[in-house]
């Protein structure tokens, strides 16, 4: 079972993003990402029939950090392993 907790700071936006750590049961390691997200208005439903309601996510992009970029804090004292962070890319505009 996956942990997860939410980084909350002032000066990080109230809607388009979040931060979330997850931690699985036999890891010791908390994984943090940034995700960025369009929710749907009007016009996103006239364009796209896979969406159904105005706030559905549009798009989301994660990526992996391992410091807040809005206040600077250190969110995991390990530094992400690999040269390339993880990250991703959702559109759900269509499928």
């Amino acid at each position: 079972m996956q942990e997860s907790i939410l980084h909350e700071c002032e000066p990080m936006p109230k809607n388009g993003c979040y931060i979330e750590g997850y931690q699985s049961a036999s890891d010791t390691k908390r994984t943090w990402q940034l995700c960025v997200y369009h929710e749907a208005t009007e016009e996103d439903l006239e364009e796209s029939h896979y969406l159904e309601n105005v706030g559905d996510q549009v798009w989301q992009a994660t990526l992996e950090i391992n410091h807040c970029p809005y206040c600077g804090h250190e969110l995991t004292e390990m530094k992400i392993s690999t040269e390339q962070p993880d990250f991703s890319h959702h559109d759900f505009r269509s499928w």
